[in-house]
């Protein structure tokens, strides 16, 4: 409920340049979960280190502390946070949407991934914008399927919004918002999800956690603060 808070605040330790990260810091900005970003990298918490690997044994990030509870990869956190936040859940209770909502996710993950890693990284051609493009028009028509009534992936915002959120972003900073734009469908759910306040009820925006290009360069990480 409002005004409601967790006792203690959560630990999240990741990459800037990592979207898997953002969407976990999304998630708990959703969810009106406070959380302290800490860095992964060569000059703060170095993922072979003995510390992080006691959390993460394979030096994998995201990993989420929560207390003495630990957590590591991005599904598993996010269902976490959305089960320990507060507000309506952010996976569908009906079957069929609940299913196409983990099928974009998993879209999301297995094929935006990569391309959007190259743009970030300075590795990016023309065959990465066609994939991007392919994957874009995708996206824009599963938008405008009239099966969904409402202004997201299954209609209501979900996971999977969160799942495609950072990769939009990344391709906006990385001065490719065209393939955002081109897509009416895309365009207008991009204009809603940064816009969509925290379904907590708290009066906080998630995308406001998402990191400029400067801060990516950095590996500077934005904390979730609501409560505190």
């Amino acid at each position: 409920m409002l005004g409601d808070h967790l006792k203690t605040k959560m630990i999240l330790f990741g990459i800037a340049k990592d979207p898997d990260t953002l969407k976990c810091l999304m998630t708990a900005g959703e969810k009106g979960v406070d959380i302290e970003s800490r860095v992964v990298g060569e000059t703060a918490l170095s993922a072979d280190s003995q510390d992080f690997r006691s959390m993460s044994p394979f030096g994998t990030t995201p990993c989420l502390k929560d207390v003495d509870f630990i957590l590591c990869g991005t599904t598993t956190i996010m269902s976490y946070l959305n089960d320990k936040g507060f507000g309506p859940s952010l996976i569908p209770r009906n079957g069929v949407a609940r299913a196409i909502q983990y099928q974009w996710s998993e879209m999301a993950k297995e094929h935006a991934a990569p391309h959007v890693a190259k743009l970030l990284s300075g590795e990016a051609d023309d065959t990465t914008d066609a994939a991007l493009a392919a994957l874009f028009d995708a996206l824009d028509a599963q938008l405008k399927n009239n099966r969904y009534r409402g202004d997201f992936i299954v209609g209501d915002f979900s996971l999977a919004d969160i799942h495609w959120a950072p990769y939009a972003h990344c391709c906006e900073i990385a001065g490719k918002g065209e393939l955002i734009s081109a897509r009416g469908a895309m365009k207008t759910w991009w204009e809603k999800v940064k816009v969509h306040k925290s379904t907590s009820k708290e009066n906080y925006l998630a995308y406001n956690v998402l990191p400029t290009m400067d801060e990516i360069r950095a590996n500077q990480l934005r904390s979730v603060t609501i409560n505190v």
